[in-house]
């Protein structure tokens, strides 16, 4: 059975031990990854971030497949679909988590994600990427439009716990526990913009990066 490997990436897509780690269970030089993003003017200027600690490891650049709507959020479904399906690694950007959470935790996307997930496919998430990945989705006000907190039901890779980006630097922790709290989740991750938690089989393994992953347990107090 293969191991699902997970990686959640705390606001810095570009971490590079997170990222060298993500590139080569993907298959190194025979890798497929299918990057998926969310439309913002000039996104292809920020595509290096992503994908230029990849190609050192000796991804080939035509191997990774851009899903990103156009200016008016419109999305090649099919496209996207067969490019989901043929890689050997899945990789969900950051920026403005509401729209990431409308666009990719619908079908097909969701359980197109969850099959491949499933399937042994290396599954990486930064910031908002990360966010959309748990069975229930936290969003902190300082990541929402309205700057209210925000939950939803997300693509359900992990169950019984919660996530939160920016960690220290949005210092969310009240947030976090808050969400645990109205939700009855047991615990959840704190992650630092440069850090990354890496799961395997749904359990932490690792944590990359500089800066902190911290496990909060419901009971915690400010």
């Amino acid at each position: 059975m293969q191991t699902r490997k997970l990686y959640l990436l705390g606001g810095n897509t570009s971490q590079e031990e997170a990222n060298i780690h993500f590139a080569n269970a993907a298959g190194g030089r025979n890798a497929h990854i299918a990057l998926l993003i969310v439309y913002r003017e000039g996104w292809q200027a920020f595509l290096a971030r992503y994908t230029s600690n990849w190609i050192a490891q000796g991804v080939p650049e035509e191997n990774i497949s851009v899903i990103v709507p156009d200016e008016a959020g419109n999305l090649d479904t099919e496209k996207a679909a067969n490019s989901i399906k043929n890689a050997t690694g899945i990789f969900i950007g950051g920026g403005h988590s509401e729209t990431y959470y409308a666009l990719y935790t619908q079908l097909p996307f969701k359980q197109l994600l969850k099959e491949k997930y499933r399937a042994g496919t290396p599954l990486a998430g930064n910031s908002a990427g990360a966010l959309i990945l748990p069975e229930t989705v936290l969003l902190s006000p300082h990541d929402t439009d309205n700057q209210q907190a925000w939950s939803g039901p997300g693509l359900g890779l992990l169950q019984n716990q919660l996530i939160s980006v920016h960690f220290s630097q949005w210092q969310d922790e009240p947030n976090l526990i808050a969400g645990l709290i109205q939700h009855d989740i047991p615990f959840g991750y704190g992650i630092d913009e440069n850090a990354c938690l890496y799961l395997e089989n749904e359990q932490p393994t690792a944590s990359f990066g500089n800066e902190q992953v911290k496990r909060i347990e419901k009971g915690t107090h400010s």
